[in-house]
């Protein structure tokens, strides 16, 4: 747990809560990862969380809100990860308790971001202007930076994929278009989900956010707005991405059916041949030509080169009159 703390005595950090008021602190951020219940239980009577929020931290309640109590706001808010084993797309959630002089957050998992902010305001603690809707702002907006990344790489992947299917003529690996997909599906929910949180948060009426930072609030609505759009447009590219392998692998299929009828009309007048002299009547004159078996065979030949020929006319005529019709 780190403990930064604004009061009469200047500002410091610690470790712990001990020794420190709440009511007289000019600014206190709490950041905890993955606390134990009993520490979570220390928190909630030292800050007088709502049972609810902590019910929902306990309950992996993992769905971006914000819930306003009679003492605090309660928001949760998610990071995204590249899971490396699925290639995909994951939640890591925040949870946060803004209060009038104090800001409370939770995570399960180590946050480089969160660790980043600290060390912005050790730095510069006029940055935040002592506020701590002002340090719930810096955090929203960070997460909301690392979505670009997310959604640029589908962009980028989506490129590589179209560009290598036109070059090679080949359909495509499908397994990356879906996993493209999924992520780009998991962008499109983070993105519209956390827009009602923003807009929560930037009303007016809102208590322990000042009316001066809903402008910065907006401009992570903003944002958001701009990943939602580029959500979109990954959307179509899949799409007609997906209309593409679907294409080719249609052009594949049509290609092998071509071929498979070409051998099927050589081979049916040769079947009929062989069929009528495999017949066992007593008096077929061909049967007793001395040079019939010969005969037999020229003839075989001479149909199916010429059955081959005819076929091979046709197949190659259909584009050119398809072409022809279109000017």
């Amino acid at each position: 747990m780190r403990v930064y703390v604004e009061d009469a005595s200047g500002i410091r950090q610690t470790e712990t809560l001990e020794g420190i008021e709440l009511q007289g602190c000019r600014l206190l951020w709490v950041d905890s990862t993955d606390p134990s219940p009993e520490e979570l239980g220390g928190l909630s009577e030292f800050f007088n969380i709502h049972p609810l929020s902590t019910h929902a931290y306990d309950e992996s309640d993992e769905i971006p809100k914000m819930t306003e109590f009679p003492n605090h706001l309660f928001v949760i808010w998610h990071f995204l990860r590249d899971n490396p084993d699925t290639e995909l797309v994951e939640y890591v959630p925040v949870f946060l308790f803004l209060g009038t002089n104090y800001l409370l957050t939770i995570h399960r998992v180590e946050l480089e971001e969160i660790e980043s902010i600290q060390a912005k305001v050790e730095a510069d603690p006029e940055l935040y202007r002592h506020q701590p809707a002002a340090l719930l702002y810096g955090i929203l907006d960070t997460a909301v930076d690392g979505y670009f990344p997310v959604a640029e790489d589908v962009t980028n992947r989506i490129d590589a994929f179209q560009e290598a299917v036109v070059s090679s003529g080949t359909s495509g690996d499908i397994h990356e278009l879906m996993t493209l997909k999924h992520r780009n599906m998991a962008l499109r929910r983070a993105a519209s989900a956390h827009r009602d949180v923003i807009l929560k948060l930037s009303r007016r009426d809102v208590r322990f956010v000042p009316e001066e930072l809903s402008l910065y609030l907006l401009d992570v609505y903003d944002h958001l707005v701009r990943i939602g759009s580029e959500v979109d447009n990954n959307s179509d590219l899949i799409t007609s991405s997906l209309d593409i392998h679907l294409s080719l692998v249609s052009n594949r299929l049509n290609e092998v059916m071509k071929k498979l009828t070409i051998v099927a009309t050589i081979f049916l007048p040769l079947t009929f041949l062989a069929g009528v002299w495999g017949m066992n009547f007593r008096h077929m004159p061909e049967l007793f030509w001395a040079h019939g078996y010969l005969l037999a065979w020229l003839s075989l030949i001479v149909v199916g080169v010429i059955t081959y020929v005819i076929a091979m006319r046709i197949t190659s005529d259909a584009p050119r009159r398809k072409g022809g019709g279109r000017r």
